[in-house]
This record gives structure tokens, C-alpha cells and sequence, in this order.
């Protein structure tokens, strides 16, 4: 048996009405059970009972009751309520208790900046079939029955919906915006030959999905980010192969995609497994674009610069290029990422508010961010992660409302110290898993296929200079982005066919230029 005790509110002011919920789960029904239930305020160490009760309530496998009492005033500015729950019914028993804060007058606490990175690496080959459907399948795959329909891509953009005052900052990745507007337009076609029709119904959810973002977009509930067309770890190829061109280049066609196809124009710019490098800063400054967001623990703490805490944002310098930086908290961050098998929808509840507690033990501005579709989808119980992410979202709405939060886009948090901001004159050149070790170097086949991708850059680069750039060599960098992308290195989901074919079509593609 697990019981959760589930507030209305995860902080409340003097005089204003608790309606507390006492949720019960049990494998195997139980005909009742027997709650009983307290609140205490305590005030230096001192405790005094505030309300309590004991019910009977009818069983089933979940069932839930709710009590209600007034939060009452204290002398001092604040202080915690305690609230306790035991529950006894077939022979168990559980019990639960929490600290809420309670606030004489409300008083702003955090502004919160959440961060969603939704991608999906080109998942065709040069022929054009689709190896994997990972774009589409994670909009209409129905992971979260019963509670909801669609897939993690399709949930994220209701959510948003649900909560259009909670702003939220969401990376849709020019390659998987790519691979929706290929499928709205044309559909698709799989490798084993199956076709899709663009008049599927499959297709008309992805349809209504992207439409959704575009119109939270034009709302300004959500902020969409660019990025280079795939998912490159950007720090590294600059560090090891000098590839700063590619970068450019790639990046330039990212932020045209997310313009056509999100109908958007970026401010910000999501850093693909937050591979850093300082040049990355002039390139982005270059492009026009205006921040990103790095990593406390992995980048932050061994900045250079003028530095306090990473809960406020900073501006990087470098060059004579800025670009303004926003520092996520790996903790917060990695709570929701990885803490995600919920068994039930009990421990749901209690993680969503456990979440904002978190958030809010915090002070200046807390950034969030992760990856938005994986940690829904590699959860041992994807159901259970949307009453997390609904509860999750409807505190952070209901602490807003009153006062005691603040979210804002990236590029909202970004601007609210203008030139002011700190400055930070050296970031390391390191990955969000503090090295690159993931994508170069737990496997052997790893360091040889990037010796591959060495020569074969090396052999683009000398075409290039010979013939400029041309209808083929332009094809050639195509199929380059395809080969580096991240997805298909790490380890483990290393994908040595899809590298060895876009870098056979590279190969394909010089070799068919006649030099004169």
C-alpha cells in the first residue's frame, strides 16, 4: 500500500483555505480503509495542532479523500505546516508526512525558466526511407493511456496548453521539424517498404501537433529555440576537427527551418548535449542569436569570469563577441530526467510536488532544462509520467498565481539585466556528461570511425577549395551533417551503418566530380 498526501497549493499564506488529498494505492482492492489525518503549525521548534480528523473510506485499488481547514495566522512572518497521514485497511498500514511553508504575506520567490530539448536525428537514409519512425511515433504512440492519448511530443504541447501562463522555453529540433513538414507534405516511406500517405490519420495528429507549438508561439506561452539541423556536439568537432564552418553552416540552415516550418524567429539556440566550445560563442553572435543554456555542474564551476551563483543569467565575452548564458540546475534537471519510474500514479503525485519544492528552495532564477520526450519514454511506467508532468505544472500555475513564482522564457530571463550582466571570459570546453567520452571512447569501433570522419572532412575540404562550392559539394556537407550526428555515436545507441552509409555518400558524391 502507498499513500501520498497531495496539497492544493506546495506553500500557503495566513487565513487562506488547505484542501489537502490523502491518495491511497493498493495492488489488490480493499473494501475500506481507515484514514486518519493531521496538520500542525510549528514555530521554533515549537509544534501546535491545527486541525485533524479520522474517516472511514469505501476502497477499490485507488481512492482518495479530501480535507479542508483554514491555515491559520502566527505572530511570526512565516512558519511550517506539518501535515500527517496514516492509513490502515486489509491488514497494512502506511503512514506520510510533508513541511509546507506558510507565509503571513507573499513574497517572490524564484523565477523559473524550464527548458524542454525535443529532438529526433534524421532517421532516413540517402535514399530517402525512413530506417526508424521515432519522429512520428512519439507524437501519435499512445504511451500515457488512460490518461491521455498521443504520444510525448503531441502531451508536451497540450500541457503547454493547459497551463498557457506558465512559460516555457521548448527546442524543437530543426531535423525533427524537417522530418514533420516531409511527412504533412509528402508522408513517408519506410524502409521495408511501407508507405504512409500524407492523408493519414497518423499524419493529420502530426499536423495538429506542430500546429499547436506554433500557435503557444505566437501566444507567447512557449519560446522555441534553433539549432544546427542535427544534433552535433558542437564543442567537440570544434576542439578535435576545427570544424567551425560545418557548424556554421548547419547552424545557418537550423534557423531557417525553425522559421519556416515553426514560424519563428529565434532569440536563443539550444547546444546540442550542451557541447560547448568558446568560439561557439562568436559563431552564435554572429548568427544573430542571442543566448543558450549550459550546465551548472559541467560547465559553471569551472568558468572564468565574474561569478556568484548559477541562478542568475550571465554574459559570456569572447572575441569581442557576447552571447548571454543561462545555467541550468543539473540537480532539479536530472530529478525530473531520471527519477521517472513511478509505479503508480500515488508516487507520481508525490515526486511533482516533491519537484517544486525543490524549485522553490531555491532563490533568483532557476533554470531547468532536459531532454522533453526521453524522460517520458525510458521510464519503466510512461503512463505515470503524465499525472507528473500535469501536477508538475499545474503547482508551478497555482504558485504563480499567487505570487510566489515567476516563469519566464529564456529569452524573457535573458533580457532582465540587459548590459548589466555578469560577464564570464572562459567556459570549458566540455558536455552536459562532463566529457565526451559517451561519443569517443567507450567503444573502439567509436575512435576508429571518427579517424573515418577526419579524412573524409579533410578530402571535402580540399574539393571544396578546388571547385567552390557547387550543387555537389553542397550535397557532400549533407551528407556529413547526417554521419556526425550525436544520436548514432553514443554508445549506447551506437549506429555504425548509418554512419558508414552517409559517409559512403559522401564519398559517392566527390568521387563523381571530375576535377579538370
Amino acid at each position: 500500500m502507498d499513500i501520498a498526501i497531495i496539497p492544493n497549493s506546495p506553500i500557503y499564506v495566513y487565513g487562506e483555505a488547505a484542501k489537502v488529498d490523502v491518495v491511497i494505492y493498493r495492488d489488490v482492492p480493499c473494501e475500506e480503509f481507515e484514514v486518519s489525518f493531521e496538520s500542525k503549525f510549528v514555530i521554533s521548534n515549537s509544534e501546535r495542532k491545527v486541525f485533524s480528523d479520522l474517516r472511514k473510506v469505501k476502497g477499490g485499488v485507488e481512492v482518495s479523500t479530501q480535507f479542508v481547514f483554514e491555515i491559520p495566522r502566527a505572530e511570526s512572518s512565516e512558519y511550517v505546516l506539518r501535515l500527517f497521514a496514516k492509513v490502515r485497511g486489509c491488514g497494512e498500514e502506511a503512514s506520510e508526512n510533508i513541511n509546507l511553508s506558510v507565509y503571513g504575506v507573499v513574497q517572490k520567490l524564484v523565477n523559473l525558466v524550464i527548458v524542454w530539448h525535443n529532438h529526433q536525428p534524421p532517421n532516413y537514409l540517402p535514399s530517402g526511407a525512413y530506417f526508424a519512425d521515432y519522429p512520428f511515433k512519439w507524437v501519435i504512440y499512445n504511451l500515457f493511456e488512460p490518461y491521455a492519448l498521443g504520444g510525448p511530443y503531441y502531451i508536451h504541447a497540450k500541457v503547454y496548453e493547459m497551463f498557457p501562463k506558465v512559460k516555457t522555453t521548448v527546442n524543437l529540433s530543426p531535423s525533427l521539424l524537417a522530418q514533420w513538414r516531409e511527412a504533412i507534405e509528402r508522408g513517408y516511406v519506410m524502409e521495408n517498404g511501407e508507405r504512409i500517405l500524407p492523408s493519414d490519420r497518423r499524419i493529420e495528429l502530426i499536423k495538429e501537433t506542430l500546429e499547436l507549438y506554433k500557435k503557444l508561439a505566437n501566444q507567447n506561452s512557449i519560446e522555441i529555440l534553433t539549432s544546427v539541423y542535427a544534433h552535433t556536439i558542437l564543442g567537440y568537432l570544434i576542439h578535435r576537427f576545427d570544424m567551425e564552418e560545418v557548424i556554421r553552416d548547419e547552424l545557418r540552415l537550423g534557423m531557417e527551418i525553425t522559421k519556416e516550418v515553426a514560424g519563428f524567429e529565434p532569440h536563443g539556440v539550444w547546444t546540442p548535449e550542451m557541447a560547448w566550445h568558446n568560439r561557439l560563442g562568436s559563431i552564435y553572435a554572429d548568427m544573430g542569436l542571442e543566448y543558450t543554456i549550459l550546465c551548472g555542474k559541467s560547465h559553471f564551476t569551472r568558468a572564468i569570469g565574474d561569478k556568484t551563483t548559477i541562478y542568475e543569467p550571465y554574459e559570456f565575452v569572447g572575441n569581442g563577441k557576447r552571447i548571454k548564458i543561462l545555467f541550468r540546475d543539473q540537480a532539479i534537471s536530472d530529478l525530473i530526467g531520471f527519477r521517472n519510474n513511478f509505479a503508480n500514479r500515488v508516487e507520481a503525485l508525490k515526486a511533482a510536488l516533491d519537484t517544486v519544492l525543490n524549485i522553490v528552495s531555491r532563490r533568483g532564477f532557476v533554470t531547468i532544462a532536459l531532454d522533453g520526450e526521453n524522460w517520458m519514454i525510458f521510464s519503466k511506467y510512461p503512463k505515470n509520467t503524465y499525472p507528473y508532468f500535469v501536477k508538475l505544472y499545474e503547482y508551478i500555475n497555482t504558485l504563480q498565481e499567487k505570487g510566489f513564482l515567476k516563469s519566464l522564457t529564456g529569452y524573457e530571463a535573458v533580457k532582465t539585466c540587459g548590459d548589466s550582466c555578469r560577464k564570464i571570459l572562459y567556459i570549458p570546453t566540455n558536455s552536459w556528461v562532463n566529457s565526451f567520452h559517451k561519443w569517443d571512447g567507450e567503444l573502439n569501433e567509436q575512435r576508429y570511425m571518427w579517424f573515418e570522419i577526419e579524412k573524409a572532412y579533410q578530402r571535402l575540404k580540399i574539393y571544396k577549395q578546388l571547385i567552390g562550392e557547387t550543387k555537389d559539394i553542397k550535397e557532400a556537407y549533407w551528407a556529413l551533417y547526417h554521419a556526425i550526428d550525436s544520436d548514432y555515436w553514443w554508445t549506447e545507441f551506437w549506429n555504425p551503418r548509418v554512419i558508414k552509409t552517409w559517409l559512403e555518400e559522401l564519398h559517392k558524391t566527390l568521387n563523381s566530380i571530375k576535377i579538370v
